[in-house]
């Protein structure tokens, strides 16, 4: 068997530590250590990642109608539940109230975005519903938006791909150390996966 290429190993290493220790690399000394392929690769990515945010900024209708339905069914809860802790008569009435929301709520869900793929990964979490067909009648039971900056946001969806540009530099140093490290036929075999399912993600942003 070959011997791996130490040199350029130990190169690809010290750009790690480098990145990981918050320097600065260049462009010019990641085209040097990762090739002309390698760096193709690191364009692309960084062109995804544009493609990404940019997308991000402009959120499909049906999102932003969500999102509209779930703060007002949200300030509707909260003003109920602020009434119940102060022991007011008027709360089960506002709980009600609330509770028509969130089941509007869960309707307009099941309607026009579950079954959507490029529409559901706008969201934190899996869209499967629960026992009874229904998200509930409280915020808690409610996906948000990748893009909330509420704390029951708890990623995932398109964000799930999003990196800084220092990730990205590590990912593309990680992924030549990888293929020197590990000439196997497992790794083009997850490198194509990679490929396939960030493919399949441009798809459903361009849909």
């Amino acid at each position: 068997m070959e011997k791996p290429p130490d040199k350029q190993i130990a190169k690809l290493q010290k750009i790690i530590e480098r990145l990981s220790g918050g320097e600065i690399v260049q462009n010019r000394q990641l085209k040097t250590v990762l090739g002309t392929e390698g760096y193709a690769r690191y364009l692309s990515d960084c062109e995804y990642q544009k493609h990404l945010r940019a997308m991000l900024k402009d959120k499909p209708d049906e999102i932003i109608e969500y999102e509209q339905r779930l703060k007002a069914a949200t300030f509707a809860y909260s003003k109920a539940d602020y009434k119940s802790q102060k022991g007011h008569r008027s709360a089960k009435k506002m709980f009600g109230a609330s509770d028509t929301q969130f089941e509007r709520l869960s309707e307009y869900l099941s309607e026009n975005i579950i079954g959507h793929p490029e529409l559901e990964a706008w969201f934190d979490r899996s869209l499967t519903k629960g026992f009874g067909d229904s998200f509930g009648v409280s915020p808690d039971g409610f996906p948000q938006i990748i893009t909330s900056k509420s704390l029951k946001n708890t990623g995932g969806g398109y964000s799930h791909y999003l990196r800084t540009i220092r990730e990205v530099k590590l990912d593309a140093v990680n992924a030549a150390l990888f293929e020197l490290s590990t000439p196997e036929p497992e790794a083009v075999i997850e490198k194509e996966d990679l490929k396939a399912k960030l493919k399949r993600l441009r798809k459903l942003s361009e849909d």
